[in-house]
């Protein structure tokens, strides 16, 4: 589209140029200029044209009136539509290329504001009387590079669908107060958009920073816990005694003893009624007959009778007999 706007802008120079030339001071002539540019297939912005001192010399009262309306109907041309010349009086009379034109101006004023363009508002807004005009109408500015749209004839009711639209309409100067306010209001909205980002931004950040501290924190922890533990097993390899330090005893520290001390006070109370030998690791031995005054064996020989030394009839007579094996 920018190319379009970029063609147009070049058709127009040539009628540019005209105004600014020194003929330009009769205002027939102006008006040769403005009917020439006004009927060009490729001008379609006409606001240059417009500031020229010689065409704003028409609104002048010496101005003959039959050059009079010529100033109004470029300007018509420039941001009007065909309903505007419509409604106008005293303007001069359209050529066939001025009346296509000016209904091309037109539909892009109506696809800007209606994107679904039904046949019926479309011709009645142009002045078209049969729907083939409209139909030739729209392939024209499609083909032009205008509008892009598709006809639908065949739904109900018949509609043009417009998808986009050439900027090629000129600014009404009345109009811009009101451009200027929507303008301003939309900057309003960008900045305070852009505001709740920022502050969106620094939250984020601020609570990166912190995630970043905790897991900091956390790794030295986890770092100090194991150096402890690093050095606490350095200490064991190095003598240690898990035992002394409150562990479970091992077989030769402690089982040995326990299980003799058990065994010595089972027999001072003469109990048991099997005769049992143990070696050194408190494990049953068939074939030792000694116990070992230390410790390291058991000799019991049960039999019925009365215990001596307790001198109950009847009772389990125990004989234990110490000394060192052979």
């Amino acid at each position: 589209m920018d190319q379009v706007h970029n063609r147009a802008m070049d058709a127009l120079q040539p009628f540019v140029h005209l105004a600014d030339s020194s003929s330009a001071s009769s205002p027939r002539f102006v008006a040769n200029i403005i009917t020439n540019a006004t009927s060009s297939p490729h001008t379609y912005v006409f606001a240059e044209l417009l500031e020229r001192p010689a065409v704003q010399a028409l609104r002048s009262p010496d101005t003959p009136a039959e050059f009079q309306g010529y100033l109004t109907l470029l300007e018509i041309f420039a941001w009007g539509t065909w309903e505007d010349y419509q409604q106008t009086p005293n303007l001069p009379a359209l050529n066939e290329e001025q009346a296509r034109k000016l209904r091309l101006l037109s539909l892009l004023s109506l696809a800007s504001t209606t994107k679904l363009l039904t046949y019926e508002s479309v011709m009645s807004s142009l002045s078209l009387s049969a729907p083939s005009d409209l139909e030739t109408l729209v392939t024209t500015a499609i083909y032009s590079s205008l509008i892009t749209a598709r006809l639908s004839p065949a739904t109900t009711p018949p509609t043009v669908n417009v998808t986009s639209v050439a900027a090629l309409r000129d600014v009404k100067p009345t109009s811009l107060p009101s451009i200027i306010s929507t303008l301003t209001a939309w900057e309003s909205r960008c900045g305070s958009v852009i505001t709740d980002i920022e502050h969106e931004i620094a939250k984020i950040r601020l609570e990166s920073a912190r995630r970043r501290a905790r897991e900091h924190t956390r790794l030295v922890v986890i770092e100090k816990t194991l150096a402890k533990w690093s050095e606490s097993g350095e200490a064991s390899a190095l003598g240690g005694d898990p035992a002394g330090r409150g562990g479970p005893p091992t077989k030769k520290s402690g089982w040995k003893k326990d299980i003799s001390a058990a065994l010595r006070g089972r027999d001072l109370f003469g109990g048991g009624s099997n005769k049992r030998e143990f070696d050194d690791d408190a494990f049953f031995d068939e074939n030792a007959n000694e116990f070992d005054a230390l410790g390291s064996g058991m000799d019991i020989d049960e039999s019925t009778g009365t215990r001596t030394g307790l001198g109950s009839t009847g009772a389990r007579t125990a004989k234990r007999f110490l000394g060192k094996k052979s």
